[in-house]
């Protein structure tokens, strides 16, 4: 049972980084100035990462649940047996899984206290030095 929840983790986590492959090189925009191929540069990785946020909320619920529900097991292990296997691992199971259900709620909070980074700075409007 184990090998194949490992497996199955491995090509659900194949499968979420092959969803967020964007564009992953710049191709010069053709014109003369010098500064074409960093503003494409630029805007390729604002646009490959612009979906980050939501694989690592959709990663840290997937966990969370998974640890929370292997710290129940751990738990019902412990009542059958205290003996053999200690409560602390459960509860080291539930802690972490807890962390992970709140992660997408403390990284909107920061966002909303940061303020969205890309909205303020213009990509086009900054100085190209040529020589």
């Amino acid at each position: 049972m184990s090998k194949i929840l490992h497996k199955l983790a491995a090509v659900m986590t194949v499968g979420a980084l092959m969803t967020e492959v964007g564009q992953a090189f710049a191709q010069s925009g053709g014109g003369t100035r010098g500064g074409d191929g960093f503003v494409e540069v630029t805007k390729n990785i604002t646009t490959s990462t612009s979906t980050l946020p939501n694989l690592i909320t959709t990663v840290a619920y997937i966990g969370g649940a998974g640890l929370g529900v292997a710290g129940i097991f751990k738990m019902k292990q412990h009542v059958d047996n205290p003996g053999q296997t200690p409560m602390k691992d459960s509860l080291v199971r539930l802690g972490g899984g807890g962390a992970l259900l709140a992660l997408p709620a403390v990284m909107n909070a920061m966002q909303q206290t940061v303020g969205d980074s890309t909205k303020n700075v213009g990509v086009t409007k900054l100085p190209v030095i040529t020589y």
